[in-house]
């Protein structure tokens, strides 16, 4: 990856202050490597979602105006929703021009203020006093991911979107979606996946009697389909995991009703890795056991006898040896 141009403009709406930058700023090696590290990775993160790029939004994007005329633009729609609400953190917004072997791309990227500390060397009576002061203006390590932002690929007109929800004037908003970009929101490939799991447990909850067992083959089957081939192919899942055709069609409903469209999740090889892959069993007397879905997955691996009394008993077979 290449950086062309880069700008920072300053967006404080709590301090009322928004200074933009007249000039591309100047990068040294260890700026390249922070900026192009936090690029790099943006489209990494499960919470992205995936919007087309219309050249009519109020980005102002066209074939006539200049990436830092672009910038100017995007800042001003940042602070103009910041001053609407004080949930959204004051930031510097880092404006990259990129070039990679896909193409070309624009990211605007917010790094949040942060507090840190640090030490202050001070005289009293000329007398040395070290000090720890506080920093409120401090950027995101370089190992810290970017909470908010958007990614323009300008080859495929496709903008991905990390957003926050906050409350404006009583409504609660996607923020960078709705007011930076001026259109509708998508559901990020996380909310998709957890709505196709966790719809798919009520669903099995309600219609099997090993709700448990089924829930974890479910959840296994997701998982082994997105690391082969990064998608969802939904019906060999509900086949297996679902006995009943009232089941099945109630999954299937309850899906469509919350807008979710399965031949949208698309997860590449860094996202694949984020993926859950543990089944959590909590009990009353606070006993917590963590398990692989594949292990709770196969019948022969779990027993879980409920008793009259309303006690469980649940024994793990097949565990191989102690490390």
């Amino acid at each position: 990856m290449q950086i062309k141009e880069a700008y920072l403009h300053v967006i404080d709406a709590v301090n009322d202050v928004k200074l933009l930058s007249e000039k591309a700023m100047h990068i040294d090696v260890e700026i390249e490597e922070y900026a192009i590290k936090h690029a790099e990775i943006f489209k990494d993160h499960l919470d992205i979602s995936e919007l087309p790029l219309n050249r009519q939004t109020k980005l102002g994007l066209s074939e006539e105006s200049s990436f830092k005329e672009v910038t100017l633009q995007v800042a001003d729609l940042f602070f103009d929703v910041m001053q609407q609400t004080d949930e959204i953190k004051p930031c510097d917004l880092m404006c990259l021009s990129c070039e990679d072997e896909n193409g070309q791309f624009y990211a605007f990227l917010k790094l949040n203020f942060r507090t840190s500390f640090a030490h202050a060397v001070e005289l009293e009576e000329n007398l040395i006093i070290n000090k720890i002061v506080r920093q409120v203006t401090t950027l995101p390590y370089k190992s810290q991911k970017v909470e908010e932002g958007f990614l323009i690929d300008l080859s495929s007109d496709t903008i991905f979107v990390k957003d926050k929800q906050v409350t404006i004037d009583g409504n609660k908003v996607k923020y960078i979606t709705e007011k930076v970009l001026g259109t509708f929101g998508a559901l990020t490939t996380k909310r998709k996946i957890d709505l196709i799991t966790k719809t798919a447990e009520k669903v099995i909850e309600k219609y099997d009697d090993q709700p448990l067992i089924k829930t974890a083959k479910m959840r296994q089957m997701v998982t082994d389909q997105l690391d082969q081939t990064g998608s969802i192919d939904l019906s060999p899942i509900v086949e297996a995991c679902m006995d009943t055709q009232v089941a099945k069609e109630t999954y299937y409903q309850t899906l469509n009703e919350k807008g979710v469209d399965t031949e949208g999740v698309k997860l590449n090889e860094a996202q694949a890795k984020k993926l859950k892959r543990t089944q959590r069993i909590k009990t009353a007397s606070g006993v917590e056991i963590i398990l692989p879905f594949e292990y709770v997955s196969r019948t022969e691996n779990l027993s879980i006898v409920n008793h009259p009394d309303g006690s469980v008993s649940i024994e793990l077979k097949n565990l191989g040896e102690l490390l």
